[in-house]
């Protein structure tokens, strides 16, 4: 297809964010009016008008002041694993991902580029929780007067189910998913999708967040455990949107049926949460990271907080898509596509530093 070059599998779709209490006091030198006052004062201590205390084991409070650079929440209690916040830009929800060490790659895979498994240090960040949305991404576009690549260049490409290939289409964008005479009609919900690189950084900067670096990607998405998929090691094709039944043209796997020909709703298959709460980590559509590609970047990374070469021709791609098998949904899988292609089966999420 028109973006995604990858380590290539037999149908890879590639080619690849107190009240104040005014009290008046009446001087008196009458000593039993200042014993009243004292009195009334005391009362306002009482335990009926305390406020509660939150629980420490809820979630992290938020208030509702927007910070002084961006448009975030203000963060008022120290985040933990399973806090939650929500832009107030795009009301996005974003998930917490705490300090620490992960497992990052795969010995076990066939692809040289996710080898060696090697330990990671990453400081602690938030993440969307779901691909960006096409209702989210409207917003950006009406407030912003963004135009994406697709738009500008005047296509992109689309899949064809009843061939099974793809192909370029004059007129299709993110508004016209399938072409110039489609519309985002029942799919405000649905990832947006045929967004470039450079749409897509452009959105996390203009929600006060930022895309993602692989490393953080993978985190997200598999945990400390060293997981396969987000859900675990065993491939469940019911627990994500990927190349099933629906697919057409006798390419998908007939075993699974997950309702879906082309992409979700986003959310839609919540026992594919990742141990960070973050969803649709595997399937639905491919997600735009920060990273330059670079093959053997994996052969002498740095153990803390990487941040991928410094730069490249090519950005990598994660989380495979609804074309994709049951391969590229790995979380160890890379893909890569240059800034400015754009398909329908590229999305992404944002994120944000704690």
């Amino acid at each position: 297809m028109g973006g995604i070059s990858s380590c290539k599998f037999s149908f890879s779709i590639s080619r690849i964010r107190p009240g104040w209490m005014e009290i008046t006091v009446i001087r008196t030198s009458a000593l039993i009016c200042t014993l009243v006052l004292i009195l009334f004062l005391s009362s306002c201590a009482l335990p009926g008008n305390v406020a509660p205390v939150p629980d420490a084991a809820s979630p992290t409070a938020v208030s509702e002041k927007p910070s002084a650079t961006t448009d975030q929440p203000v963060v008022t209690e120290a985040p933990e694993l399973g806090s939650t916040q929500i832009s107030k830009t795009d009301g996005m929800t974003l998930v917490f991902v705490p300090t620490g060490n992960f497992t990052m790659g795969s010995d076990s895979s066939s692809f040289a580029n996710e080898r060696p498994a090697h330990t990671v240090f990453l400081d602690s960040y938030w993440i969307d929780q779901t691909e960006v949305t096409n209702a989210m991404f409207s917003t950006f576009v009406d407030q912003s007067g963004y135009q994406t690549d697709a738009e500008k260049i005047g296509s992109s490409y689309v899949y064809n189910p009843d061939s099974g290939s793809s192909g370029l289409v004059q007129g299709a964008d993110w508004q016209h998913p399938l072409g110039p005479d489609s519309s985002l009609l029942d799919l405000n919900d649905h990832p947006v999708v045929h967004v470039s690189w450079n749409d897509s950084q452009a959105y996390c900067e203009w929600a006060g967040r930022r895309l993602p670096t692989e490393a953080e990607w993978e985190k997200a998405a598999r945990g400390t455990d060293g997981r396969t998929f987000p859900w675990g090691n065993d491939f469940n094709g019911t627990l994500l949107n990927s190349a099933d039944v629906n697919l057409g043209a006798g390419r998908g796997n007939s075993s699974f049926d997950d309702d879906f020909q082309l992409t979700s709703p986003v959310g839609n298959y919540p026992l594919g949460i990742s141990p960070y709460g973050a969803l649709d980590m595997a399937g639905n559509a491919w997600e735009w990271v920060n990273d330059w590609v670079d093959e053997a970047y994996y052969q002498n990374p740095p153990s803390s907080n990487p941040g991928g070469p410094t730069s490249g021709i090519y950005h990598v791609v994660r989380g495979g898509s609804w074309h994709d098998p049951q391969d590229g949904q790995r979380v160890t899988y890379r893909g890569w596509a240059s800034p400015d292609d754009r398909d329908i089966t590229l999305g992404f999420r944002c994120a944000l530093s704690k």
